[in-house]
């Protein structure tokens, strides 16, 4: 006990130790500032003086003398900072804005504490190479007006997972648009104006789906930022959005999805007619549009907004619509994308006074549309034929696609129509013959009308054979030749018939549609919801389920299943599914729809995918699903009974899973109708999961990584047991290297950081996601939900802040759930569990086998019994097991006489 005591002891002091040299440190860099720094003042005493009561200089409570906060704003400092700042690193808080301060910004690296880093209006000339390197905690960067050298936004930004706020107006960033920062989930703010940016707006923005303000005006590059903003639109928390002074093309997209209240565009580019859902927006405030190449009419807002349209612009007048004509040509330049050289010239509201380039008139009629050698792209635009006397239709050598529309074909006074050299494609339509039609260099199907030339009229190139040497003999030969092909053709319509007979079942069915809804994330797959809104989860129809089955009937699917082998005939799943009836539909996603079927008895989910809907990476995800789940059988994985191909038809054949998705019984509640679930019932689902994947990470025959594990994917039965489903994504990892660099792909909120940023996916990808579950089960909250305030959006953040205090925690859990003071203990350990599973590095996660051990213990607890002191154990231990069933049967046991003989058997074969 001495031992152990003393070794107590030294450990307490080594601690102390450690604290004391870092406040020793943490003072001497203080004290360092205090000689490189001017302006400080009386309150920064001497170095015997304790550095903590300096002014602007915070130090952590309990003693230890570690500095958490430096603010020193708006003071006049001059000077430069020391290197010796980089060792304060629990500092939290570095305001240094408004000051003079100059030379070269030390590093910052590994300072993992850092969440506000101020440093705007300062004469800093340099960063460190290992900018923002290691500042994982970051929230807040502001460094607006710096005269710095040249620098791009460097890549460890991405690392900055936690980032709120982004200010480095006039910095001097140059390069093209930084796209790292499409990582940063949780940024709000980002503001960039006045620096040296090029290039186009990445359409990875579109990940910022908590962006609130975007400033990028005044760039001062040569070029400057450019191409379209179609991206914009996709920005659904958009507040305020700022791109004027840069060299932005195309026209403006649908905003009808967001809440703008500030929507400065002025002097660029910006070509085409304002679209409605912007003058509708009812949040709106302020607009800016003048000094670009908007056409059509004058858009109206409402009173209560300011404008900044009038300047610039080529309206076609100042209010009301434009004249039909101007509209026509305007639809047509609509099909083009509204092109740049089109815009300049196509303005005011008079094509044929005005001159508009390509436009020749006759009669103040537009008689001629003559665009060739423009570079357009886009398609050609069915409006043409509203003007009725055009007689030349020019478009060769583009870059035009789609069709050639067939309405042309009713142009009363068309003569001539070139569309060669583009990227046409379809049939060329049946013009008249005095129609011209060229259309070579296209990709057009098999026509003769493809190679131009004359006309494309059915009747301009026939001629007839028989006028030439007519006569007998040709007449009989044709006759001959004529009951020859009757026969052939009495044939193959007998073959068709027959053929018609024995597919007449697999053409029955219709497609249906598998679109999901708008509000539905583009990475949501396929789920299996539950058949009714009942409190229990349980279904309106039998809801058996072949994992938790008897073995018979488990034996019964796998015998039927096997005798087709994997692949199935399609008139099995028709029969099954009522010709895939849409009262069988259990849910829609990505890439098809789920039904339900019934196969002779037994409850089964198909997954039909249309592969034309679904394209190369839905392929790939169907094989792979195929391919992983014929090699891993678990009961905690949803198993895979077979599979489909039927022409384009692509079917996955399912156990049924009657309760629904976790997501479903978490956090769509009001939606579902589900009584929410019991800390219990959670604990259960949470060691399920942890099962399976623990299952396809180290106990199957092979390695494989799941990458979208989400509450969506997690299927529930009758009795809330789960199920982890959804295998399109997986990755095999051999056992040598669990670890491979590969496309990032799965569903943001539940991508570990490592893999976000690099693409390099491990087992720790799904540690990392099983984390942010446990977090949505002990909250009951979503991973990301911008109706919450700004600073709560991102749950994994809030979820670790929480956990630092526990009555603030204990008000942050699911107030749903009942907890006794033995569950409120169990949830903490599972809390910490969780905190573990999403730290920042991906070595410092647990293994899923780790988890399960954890969780099992808590779900699993095994008590002894006590026993009775009358209890007769005693006396049975001395006897043989025959003796001893022998007793139990006289003494009433419930047991079968078939049972006991067959025991009896045993017991005398082992005595």
């Amino acid at each position: 006990m001495g031992r152990e005591t003393s070794g107590l002891v030294a450990l307490v002091l080594l601690l102390l130790l450690v604290a004391a040299a870092a406040g020793a440190s943490d003072a001497d860099a203080i004290r360092d500032l205090a000689k490189s720094v001017a302006g400080l003042g009386r309150a920064w005493g001497g170095a015997g003086d304790d550095v903590c009561g300096f002014s602007g200089v915070t130090c952590e409570r309990g003693g230890g003398g570690r500095v958490t906060s430096l603010s020193l704003p708006n003071q006049g400092l001059t000077g430069t900072l020391p290197a010796s700042l980089s060792t304060l690193t629990a500092l939290k808080d570095l305001q240094l804005q408004g000051n003079a301060l100059s030379g070269a910004f030390p590093s910052l690296a590994g300072m993992g504490s850092l969440t506000r880093l101020a440093l705007d209006g300062n004469a800093f000339t340099s960063l460190p190479k290992d900018f923002l390197q290691g500042l994982t905690s970051l929230q807040y960067l502001s460094m607006d007006d710096l005269p710095l050298e040249s620098w791009p936004v460097p890549e460890a930004i991405s690392g900055c997972s936690s980032l709120d706020t982004f200010s480095a107006s006039n910095a001097s960033i140059t390069g093209d648009f930084p796209v790292v920062l499409a990582n940063l989930a949780s940024l709000r703010n980002l503001r960039l104006s006045y620096n040296n940016l090029t290039g186009v707006l990445p359409s990875g923005l579109s990940e910022l789906i908590a962006i609130e303000s975007l400033q990028l005006n005044n760039q001062r590059s040569e070029r400057k930022l450019s191409g379209p903003i179609d991206v914009i639109a996709s920005l659904k928390s958009l507040k305020l959005l700022w791109i004027q002074s840069n060299e932005f093309t195309g026209p403006i997209p649908d905003l009808s999805d967001l809440q703008l209240e500030s929507f400065n565009v002025r002097d660029n580019m910006l070509t085409g007619v304002v679209p409605a859902s912007l003058t509708k927006l009812a949040s709106l405030k302020n607009v800016s549009l003048s000094n670009n190449n908007l056409q059509g009419p004058m858009p109206e807002f409402a009173n209560t907004v300011t404008l900044d349209i009038n300047d610039g612009n080529g309206f076609c007048v100042k209010s009301g619509p434009c004249d039909p004509m101007t509209t026509t040509l305007l639809e047509v330049a609509a099909g083009f994308g509204y092109p740049l050289d089109l815009a300049v010239s196509w303005k005011g509201n008079a094509p044929c006074s005005q001159q508009w380039i390509g436009i020749v008139c006759s009669s103040s009629d537009v008689s001629s549309i003559n665009l060739p050698n423009r570079n357009l792209s886009g398609t050609i635009s069915p409006a043409i034929v509203n003007l009725t006397r055009l007689g030349k239709l020019i478009l060769s050598n583009n870059h035009l696609s789609g069709v050639i529309p067939d309405v042309l074909i009713t142009l009363p006074n068309l003569s001539v129509l070139d569309v060669t050299n583009n990227n046409l494609t379809g049939q060329v339509p049946k013009f008249k013959p005095s129609v011209k039609v060229l259309a070579e260099g296209n990709q057009f199907g098999e026509s003769g009308d493809s190679k131009g030339g004359g006309g494309g009229g059915s009747d301009g190139g026939s001629a007839s054979s028989s006028s030439s040497s007519g006569g007998k003999p040709k007449s009989n030969a044709g006759m001959i030749i004529g009951i020859i092909l009757a026969v052939i053709i009495l044939f193959a319509c007998i073959g068709l018939l027959v053929h018609h007979r024995k597919k007449k079942n697999l053409d029955k069915f219709r497609p249906v549609s598998s679109k999901t809804s708008p509000a539905e994330s583009e990475m949501m797959k396929i789920q299996v919801v539950g058949t009714n809104g009942n409190s229990n989860g349980s279904s309106a129809v039998p809801t058996e389920l072949y994992s938790h089955v008897s073995a018979a009937n488990s034996a019964n699917i796998a015998d039927l299943f096997d005798s087709h082998g994997m692949q199935l005939p399609m008139e099995v799943l028709l029969n099954a599914t009522n010709n895939f009836s849409e009262d069988c539909i259990l849910g829609r996603g990505g890439f098809g729809v789920v039904f339900k079927g019934d196969l002779n008895g037994k409850l089964i989910a198909v997954k039909r995918c249309d592969s034309g809907a679904m394209g190369t990476k839905g392929q790939q995800e169907f094989l792979a699903e195929i391919d992983v789940l014929r090699k891993v059988r678990h009961r905690h994985l949803v198993a895979l009974l077979g599979y489909c191909t039927h022409g384009n038809e692509r079917l996955l054949v399912y156990e049924y899973m009657s309760g629904g998705t976790l997501q479903e019984h978490l956090c769509d509640l009001q939606k579902s109708g589900y009584t929410p679930l019991t800390w219990t019932q959670r604990m259960t689902i949470a060691l399920d999961v942890a099962r399976g994947i623990e299952y396809l990470h180290g106990l199957a025959q092979e390695t494989f990584i799941h990458r979208d594990l989400k509450p969506s994917n997690i299927l529930l039965d009758q009795d809330l047991r789960a199920k982890v489903s959804d295998f399109g994504l997986v990755k095999l990892a051999k056992d040598t290297d669990k670890s491979l660099l590969t496309r990032v792909a799965g569903t943001f909120g539940y991508l570990a950081p490592e893999y976000a940023t690099t693409g390099k996916v491990t087992t720790k990808v799904d540690v990392y996601a099983y984390g942010v579950i446990l977090m949505e089960m002990i909250t009951g909250r979503k991973v990301l939900d911008d109706s919450l305030p700004d600073d709560e959006t991102h749950l994994v953040t809030i979820f670790r802040r929480n956990m630092l205090d526990k009555e603030k925690f204990r008000k942050f859990v699911d107030p749903k759930l009942e907890l006794s003071a033995e569950a409120w203990n169990s949830l903490l350990e599972v809390a910490d569990l969780a905190r573990h599973c999403t730290a920042r590095e991906a070595y410092q996660r647990p293994d899923m086998c780790h988890c399960v051990n954890r969780l099992s213990s808590l779900v699993d607890q095994w008590k002894p019994t006590n026993i009775d002191e009358d209890d007769d154990e005693g006396q049975t231990s001395e006897m043989g097991l025959h003796q001893q069933l022998e007793k139990w049967r006289c003494d009433d046991f419930t047991i079968s006489d078939s049972d006991t003989f067959s025991s009896f058997n045993m017991a005398r074969r082992y005595n």
